[in-house]
């Protein structure tokens, strides 16, 4: 039976692909709708952005271990229920406080780090979440591209529909409709449950960190692409949560013009989880870095400030390879760590990737201050081309093969 037909005829992986479409469109909407809401405010600067955004991402570098051990132990489903239900009563306050004028930079200083929490629990489980309802490893590969593409479809729907509803009804209700995607998607990943089983190992929480510690650092080509990551991530949200809106609003016409770019960018996400669900590369690392080079040259683009459509079509080009790394990625770490660990080691992945992304949000705002958009966007393009190039020299990762090409 091919994969697409075992799928659909996997009642669990509908309800899930539902799930991450619906959450998407949120997530889709959100970053446009928080990142205008705060520039709009009376006296905030990109400063202000800066300081809100590496609140929430300092807490999911540093608890992310711990969600790996506890999705280990509770099970990948109930925490992604669980976490997108309490994400959606945050979201929803932030929504009220936007909508009745009542925010303020520093509540939400105090509220992100709690959504940062929340995504700290839930990043670690997802990828233990697909091996659980999938019956079968040879459907594996396509089940990760076929939910990425209703990921990439919901982003494409919140991408589009957030500039018009920041320009139209303000950052308030576009939130309140995130927090309401939130909502849905938690009840339906609840109502599967029972497809994640605890593992036990018989260790305290120390001892599973310390088992995947161990597991993570003998596994060469994970290390450099988790290292190499950590710097692309750091470059990459100051450059688009923080850089990016703020040359939208002096070049492209605000939300809208930013809004276009990011559909851009999830059109390109979308065709990138077809191929990948179509596509098995011999060398999927070697090739999946090699790829990611779309990155700084959509960031150049940004630099010069090129007319809106060339913009969009680098971030189209960035999204497609960005996603069939992801496909092959996540791919490649469920066919060669054991399943009871999965979690453990996606959070260790995540940490390391993420680690240095509050030094970006927070350095964004003084960076664009100090020596300008169009220098602080060449310097992130040339740290993302540094640390992909680097990455190819290894040959842990050169060499590694997907397993139906191994002799």
């Amino acid at each position: 039976m091919s994969s697409g037909r075992a799928l659909a005829g996997n009642s669990h992986y509908r309800r899930l692909f539902a799930a991450r479409t619906i959450s998407n469109v949120g997530n889709g909407i959100f970053p446009i709708a928080l990142s205008f809401g705060i520039l709009a405010l009376p006296g905030t600067t990109p400063n202000s952005l800066s300081l809100v955004l590496a609140a929430q991402a300092i807490p999911i570098v540093l608890l992310l271990p711990f969600g790996g051990v506890i999705a280990d132990r509770v099970g990948s489903a109930k925490i992604i229920a669980i976490t997108d239900v309490l994400m959606s009563l945050v979201v929803g306050l932030i929504a009220v406080l936007f909508i009745t004028g009542t925010v303020t930079i520093p509540i939400l200083v105090v509220l992100a780090p709690i959504t940062g929490a929340l995504v700290a629990l839930w990043y670690p489980a997802f990828p233990g979440l697909i091996p659980d309802v999938v019956e079968s490893d040879e459907h594996l590969q396509s089940a990760n591209a076929y939910v990425s593409v209703a990921s990439n479809g919901g982003l494409i729907v919140g991408s589009a529909i957030g500039g018009l509803l920041v320009a139209s009804f303000g950052a308030g209700v576009a939130i309140a409709v995130d927090a309401a995607s939130f909502l849905v998607a938690g009840i339906l990943v609840f109502s599967f449950r029972q497809v994640s089983k605890p593992h036990h190992s018989g260790e305290s929480m120390l001892g599973d960190l310390a088992h995947g510690w161990r597991l993570v650092i003998t596994i060469r080509w994970f290390v450099v692409v988790t290292l190499a990551f950590s710097v692309i991530v750091m470059a990459l949200r100051a450059a688009e949560e923080v850089m990016g809106p703020v040359l939208a609003l002096q070049e492209y016409g605000g939300a809208s013009g930013w809004a276009f770019v990011l559909v851009c960018m999830s059109v390109g996400l979308l065709l990138g989880a077809f191929v990948g669900s179509k596509v098995t590369f011999s060398r999927p690392m070697f090739y999946g870095m090699l790829i990611t080079l779309a990155l700084p040259l959509w960031l150049v683009s940004l630099a010069y400030a090129l007319p809106l459509p060339v913009v969009a079509f680098t971030a189209f080009l960035w999204g497609l390879a960005i996603e069939l790394f992801q496909v092959m990625w996540f791919t490649t770490l469920q066919t060669n760590v054991p399943r009871e660990s999965i979690a453990r080691v996606s959070s260790y992945d995540a940490m390391g990737s993420l680690m240095f992304g509050p030094i970006g949000l927070a350095l964004a705002g003084p960076l664009v201050v100090a020596v300008g958009l169009q220098t602080a966007f060449l310097v992130t393009a040339g740290i993302t081309l540094v640390a992909i190039v680097g990455s190819l020299f290894f040959p842990s990762l050169r060499n590694l093969r997907a397993p139906q090409t191994q002799e």
